[in-house]
């Protein structure tokens, strides 16, 4: 019998660990738990995502007609594409678009921040106020406004007649000259919201003895601004600056229920020449026109992946040998200009500041001077009140233009179709008795309501559905959410940056470009015209956000709590289990809450996916009302309050969460 020495029983043991430590090595030490917390996002992502973009770069180099892809063609499509004068027209159109609603919401976002940052007691009642027109859905915002400025049965029109700056209505949306700056004003009225919430949050996360400091020093308050709230605010600002053009550039919902993308094609974005090229079988067309903007969406994806990243996983998102790169050589030009456009703005501002102190001078000699303490405190306290009540005329202007489409909404809902034909024959009358039926319903009636919840519509068959498709989707998304993104921020293993980089690009990914080839997909596989199809997608498009909100709220949790849990003997599944996922229940609160709304709300998805009417959900079977010119703003209105009301309570309820999670990190990597 042969006996086992003990340095052949560790040679042995070594042996078997070589290929572990190999693995260990070129992995990292967690790269068993990192890949077993990832698998679910990686599947979801990589076949509703990755390979559906795939399919689509490699559509467009073919002739594609039908749900199978055609022959190579190469370049064609592209060559016929770029020759195209309505293409360009329509790449010209989406960037003035997104441009001008950006910078609008950009100032008036400011100013509403800076307004509401004024207030002490009252400022959350104001903020949730001013947050209503963000969390209506986009169809509901599109019916409102379509409504609101109809030349016929709207507001607007009947307002201006009244204070004599119109003689006859005049069709926004129905102008080729007035329809562009009608669905930016839109945009700006639905994106005012998001830039003041975080720009609040921003601005208390300011050091207020800074302002103490400057103001003891001299500085007036625009050099504060200038110096201290900016600055403070550069993280902030880059980020949902950026977030808002890529999300604004590639919108198709709310343009296309306005216009359409008329008149005349004077609202016609990429996005709607994409949709329109593959419903007329151009499918290789179509996904280049998409294809042709992703090098654009790449350049800002990296941008904002450069800031953001760093601030949601805990660690550099660039590393020192990446400067300097590739993107870096590209980028300088833009760089250059920029810095150039800011040092002249600087020397403008200069300027100005040097007239204004050389006027206020000559005030000042003109006023009697005095060191009486009591008149200083007495004329800082007047200055104090006129800026108060100018801001809080401010303020009251932007709740009007926040608030009055609902009132129209709520109004309208309440009127017989007798009442609505009235209300537009009494906008050409000055009588009291008209007027009160443009703006009063007399008398309350439900019969809107009545005729929507009938046999002649399927409203209650198509809430049913949205209601399934907005309980399932959330579920499954904050799962694997809350898997993948301990693995990407508390893991130790190797390519965790590249999926973070990943899952970011997935966020921002335009839905137009991935809808073609996910509809290909599912007729093949039977999921079109069935709510699970719509699921998986739903829930597959809210992970990467979900992820992103997650990642911040890890990086915040102290990890000696894990570390103290895997010394007590628990593994890594233990750890998340029962100590990280109970401390992030705020943050899975606000992923649901948020997964809930976006599944309520989607559009472009459910209007390509479905076409029968009894599983089509809220927002395609609102558009669907609109048949032609024949709009019934009676029953569009009772159902846009029915269908904003449960997210109304949603938000309510959840208020809290929604807002923590919207700001979970942004204003973070401002310090």
């Amino acid at each position: 019998m042969e006996l086992t020495s003990p340095q052949t029983i560790v040679e042995r043991q070594q042996n078997i660990q070589k290929p572990r430590r190999g693995l260990r090595h070129m992995l990292g030490p967690d790269w068993k738990e990192a890949y077993l917390f990832m698998f679910p996002a990686i599947f979801l992502l990589g076949t509703i995502v990755a390979y559906p973009f795939l399919r689509a770069f490699y559509t467009g180099f073919t002739r594609t007609t039908s749900l199978d892809i055609g022959p190579w063609v190469g370049l064609l499509n592209y060559q016929i594409l770029y020759k195209d004068p309505f293409f360009w027209d329509s790449v010209r159109i989406s960037l003035t678009y997104t441009l001008s609603a950006v910078i609008l919401k950009f100032f008036v976002g400011m100013a509403a921040a800076l307004l509401l940052n004024r207030l002490t007691r009252t400022s959350a009642i104001f903020t949730a106020l001013v947050m209503l027109p963000w969390i209506m859905p986009e169809v509901v915002r599109s019916i409102t406004w379509k409504g609101l400025l109809d030349p016929i049965y709207g507001l607007v029109n009947p307002l201006l007649k009244q204070v004599g700056l119109i003689d006859q209505s005049i069709p926004f949306f129905g102008s080729p000259d007035l329809a562009l700056p009608s669905v930016v004003l839109v945009n700006l009225w639905a994106g005012i919201p998001f830039f003041t919430l975080l720009l609040v949050a921003g601005l208390k996360a300011i050091d207020k003895e800074q302002y103490e400091a400057a103001s003891i020093d001299g500085a007036s308050a625009w050099r504060q601004f200038l110096h201290i709230t900016l600055p403070g605010l550069q993280y902030v600002i880059l980020v949902e600056t950026l977030l808002s053009f890529i999300w604004t550039f590639n919108g198709f919902t709310q343009v296309f229920l306005l216009t359409g993308g008329g008149p005349l094609g004077a609202t016609k974005m990429y996005t709607i020449y994409a949709i329109e090229a593959a419903r007329s079988f151009r499918i290789g067309t179509a996904v280049a026109a998409a294809m042709s903007m992703v090098p654009l969406l790449a350049i800002l994806i990296i941008i904002l992946g450069r800031n953001v990243l760093a601030t949601q996983t805990g660690r550099a998102s660039v590393s020192e040998a990446e400067k300097g790169g590739v993107f870096d050589i590209i980028s300088w030009p833009i760089r250059m200009l920029l810095n150039i456009i800011v040092a002249g703005l600087w020397l403008v501002n200069d300027a100005i500041e040097w007239a204004v102190e050389k006027i206020g001078s000559l005030f000042k000699g003109l006023r009697k001077p005095t060191d009486d303490p009591h008149i200083l405190k007495m004329r800082s306290r007047s200055i104090q009140n006129r800026v108060n009540f100018f801001a809080g005329i401010a303020l009251a202007i932007l709740l009007i233009f926040e608030l009055f489409p609902f009132f129209f909404v709520f109004i309208t809902s309440f009127k017989t179709e007798a009442q609505v034909v009235a209300s537009a024959q009494a906008a050409n009358t000055t009588s009291l008795n008209s007027l009160q039926l443009l703006y009063w319903p007399a008398p309350w009636t439900l019969e809107q309501y009545v005729k929507l919840l009938g046999p002649t519509r399927n409203f209650l068959m198509w809430m049913r559905n949205s209601f399934l498709v907005s309980m399932v989707t959330p579920l499954v998304s904050t799962l694997v959410a809350s898997l993948a993104a301990y693995s990407l921020v508390r893991l130790n293993w190797k390519g965790s940056r590249v999926f973070s980089g990943a899952v970011f690009s997935a966020y921002l990914m335009p839905g137009v470009l991935l809808v073609i080839s996910i509809y290909q997909i599912f007729a093949k596989i039977g999921l079109t015209n069935s709510l699970y199809g719509l699921m998986i997608a739903y829930a597959t498009f809210a992970l990467p956000f979900a992820i992103w909100l997650m990642m911040g709220y890890y990086a915040s949790i102290p990890r000696e709590l894990e570390e103290a849990g895997l010394i007590d003997g628990c593994n890594r599944f233990q750890v998340f289990w029962r100590i990280v996922l109970p401390l992030t229940k705020p943050a899975l609160m606000a992923i649901f809450l948020f997964g809930v709304t976006n599944a309520w709300n989607e559009y472009l998805f459910a209007y390509v996916l479905i076409s029968k009417q009894t599983l089509m959900t809220l927002p395609v079977g609102l558009g669907l009302m609109i048949v032609g010119d024949v709009q019934p703003w009676g029953e569009l209105t009772a159902a846009s309050l029915l269908m904003a009301v449960p997210i109304f309570l949603l938000y309510s309820v959840g208020q809290r969460f929604m807002v923590a999670g919207l700001t979970a990190g942004a204003v973070k990597g401002g310090g």
